[in-house]
């Protein structure tokens, strides 16, 4: 990687004039007042309970093992696809592998772009990139967009649709982006990036859940998947359990820009350090991401990531038969549920909510209680209604007040 950005630098310009291309346009957006942040499902919660404890402390916040909140098909509050999916585990008493003391062994360095032969020895098997972790940084994501090295090609495929089309306008984006990924393949590109940037006000982004899926699964039936790495340059993902569901459905490396941007923009306002470089915000959260995937790895008992990717160990809950056959082939749905119809009504809604007529309420971000309860937003089990009824059926024996603990717990 550090042979490409040097030849990047060289060739036109500086690598930082090369990354500020693509956000010279996003210049004035400041902080949680970023309509975009909406647009792609972000939350009071997430910000301040999630995103800044990683960039301060270098690693995710703590939090109890329980989740009294519905499953993503139950709630009302228009949940992203990575909330469908349930990371399998192996079930033993004791982790498989221990990611803290056992780390020696664990590896998260991604090689990036067409794989050769593994049974014909040549200088191919090696001509690959090497990432020391699959989060990207926006200059060397910008950079990958712009490689020359070693003759490669990179195909920037766009990942949004005229909103004016509908739901219709969201099926037919991912099968565009299937075919073009495909025509990319024949035609020697080496690299794929997914990019969802010209999200605007005309153009709606498709999940780059959905968008991956569908692209991975589709090289693969027409056995092109080989010759391309696909880079995701998403402004939806920003947890871990985003980070690893991308990675498990064929991502080589991601690029979560809008995080970076939105740390940016705090940091700038003091709400983070303002010594913080941007390199400094960057690294800080890759650490924290990096910590939080070689846990999820270690619950499956792999050591490293190259075995991770593209290995699909999830369930899903709650996701119908259409969006598995067309993204998710292999992965098991027991139950069935949303349809590629309603997640694309739920994108457009969150269009509309940014872009439409009372476009003014996207600057304010919602809280829906997905961690804590908050009066009108998302059920829990353990709200204040249920424990005060409990309490009072302790005391005082009253069961009425057990009877309305049992019905709206159990």
């Amino acid at each position: 990687m550090d042979e490409i950005r040097e030849a990047a630098a060289h060739s036109n310009g500086t690598v930082e004039t090369i990354s500020n291309g693509d956000n010279n346009q996003l210049a004035e957006k400041k902080g949680i007042l970023d309509p975009r942040l909406q647009l792609y499902g972000y939350t009071t919660e997430t910000i301040h309970m999630l995103l800044l404890p990683m960039i301060k402390n270098k690693k995710e916040a703590l939090g109890s093992m329980g989740n009294d909140a519905p499953l993503a098909c139950l709630s009302a509050f228009q949940p992203l696809p990575y909330e469908y999916f349930k990371q399998l585990f192996a079930q033993v008493t004791n982790p498989p592998i221990d990611p803290f003391r056992e780390k020696i062994i664990m590896s998260l360095q991604c090689p990036v772009g067409p794989e050769a032969n593994l049974l014909v020895a040549s200088p191919s098997q090696v001509h690959r990139i090497w990432l020391d972790n699959p989060i990207l940084s926006i200059p060397d994501a910008a950079v990958l967009k712009r490689n020359q090295h070693r003759g490669w090609k990179t195909k920037v495929l766009d990942i949004t649709f005229p909103a004016n089309e509908g739901p219709p306008g969201y099926i037919g984006g991912l099968r565009r982006v299937c075919a073009e990924a495909y025509a990319a393949a024949q035609n020697g590109y080496q690299l794929l990036v997914l990019s969802d940037r010209n999200a605007s006000a005309e153009r709606a982004p498709v999940s780059s859940l959905l968008a991956l899926g569908a692209v991975h699964h589709h090289l693969i039936e027409t056995r092109q998947r080989m010759k391309v790495g696909l880079i995701v340059e998403t402004a939806e993902a920003r947890e871990v359990h985003h980070v690893c569901v991308l990675l498990g459905y064929g991502a080589d490396a991601i690029c979560p820009y809008l995080v970076f941007e939105m740390a940016g923009a705090l940091r700038d306002e003091c709400v983070l350090d303002p010594a913080l470089s941007d390199d400094a915000i960057y690294r800080a959260y890759a650490t924290a991401v990096e910590t939080g995937i070689l846990k999820v790895m270690a619950k499956m008992g792999i050591s490293t990531l190259q075995s991770y990717k593209g290995a699909q160990i999830f369930e899903a809950v709650g996701m119908g038969a259409d969006v598995i056959d067309l993204c998710f082939r292999g992965t098991q749905s027991r139950i069935g549920g949303v349809t590629l119809e309603v997640l694309a009504r739920e994108g457009l809604e969150r269009h509309e909510l940014v872009h439409g007529t009372n476009h003014a309420d996207a600057k304010i971000l919602r809280n829906p209680g997905q961690f804590h309860w908050r009066a009108g937003g998302e059920g829990h089990i353990n709200e204040p209604g249920a424990i005060a009824a409990l309490q009072e059926a302790a005391v005082n024996e009253s069961k009425g007040a057990y009877a309305t603990f049992r019905d709206t717990t159990m």
